[in-house]
């Protein structure tokens, strides 16, 4: 009886969680379903980001599908990494152009503290994982899971540390067109590849910097798809992604919970 006192969770707790959800829904429910207009103000937003305005209502069918994986209990978790993507490519496309850094261009943090909110307070297991995790438990992790999942690890590690050395000795030809990101911002970009990896590196905040490069390879991938590279081009940080997710699920039996089905 004790035991059940400890683990049910506050009242408070509860309804702030839920409250936290339901205002992260009504706006992406929301900024979803205005994609599919053709209202001024959608049409001058598109038209100030440089985002292909035919592939709007793409996006909005994706945010769609993002919030009802959200909002599956059992997938809850994969859908808030999937989102945590979405809102990445937000802040690129308003990084590219140089919007207001705290009104513009940060505003998809905001929106990320409730999504990963409202989950972290409802969820005790992603609690114990998020955003300071203990070493993962090995009693249920084979070698064979444990092996690749390291290699795995390494392996997008060293694709991320390899793309944030390029952009340190990149230097564009005399006479190409611009590239598609500002070249002010180039640097910044690989400072923040070498923090998110350092962090993704670290055991016991592994899962932390999964979801801070999921948000920027996100970016990433909303800049190739700006830029109007092909699909497989615009997808490769996607899956580089996955690599990176994949690494960390093999090697953490509590993450395999997780996502992408918990018990």
């Amino acid at each position: 009886m004790p035991v059940e006192t400890q683990t049910r969770p506050s009242r408070a707790r509860t309804y702030t969680a839920y409250t936290l959800t339901a205002l992260f829904t009504l706006f992406m429910a929301f900024d979803a379903i205005v994609k599919f207009s053709h209202a001024d103000a959608v049409v001058q937003a598109n038209n100030d980001l440089g985002f292909p305005l035919h592939l709007v209502p793409a996006i909005g069918v994706l945010a769609l599908v993002l919030l009802a994986l959200y909002l599956i209990p059992a997938i809850s978790v994969l859908g808030a990494v999937l989102f945590t993507g979405y809102l990445g490519g937000a802040i690129a496309l308003h990084l590219r152009v140089d919007h207001p850094l705290f009104s513009y261009t940060l505003f998809p943090i905001y929106i990320a503290l409730f999504l990963w909110g409202g989950l972290w307070l409802r969820d005790a297991q992603l609690r114990e994982l998020f955003p300071i995790t203990s070493p993962a438990p090995t009693q249920t992790t084979s070698k064979k899971l444990l092996w690749t999942g390291y290699i795995l690890t390494a392996l997008g590690a060293l694709l991320i540390l390899f793309t944030a050395v390029m952009k340190f000795i990149y230097v564009p030809p005399a006479g190409s067109p611009p590239p598609a990101f500002p070249l002010h911002h180039i640097h910044h970009l690989a400072y923040i590849e070498i923090l998110c990896i350092a962090v993704y590196l670290f055991p016991r905040t592994s899962i932390l910097g999964a979801v801070l490069l999921t948000g920027y390879l996100g970016g990433a991938t909303c800049i190739n798809l700006r830029a109007g590279e092909s699909l497989g081009v615009s997808l490769v940080p996607a899956f580089i992604g996955v690599i990176l997710w994949a690494g960390l699920w093999l090697r953490d039996s509590r993450l395999r919970s997780l996502i992408p089905v918990r018990r």
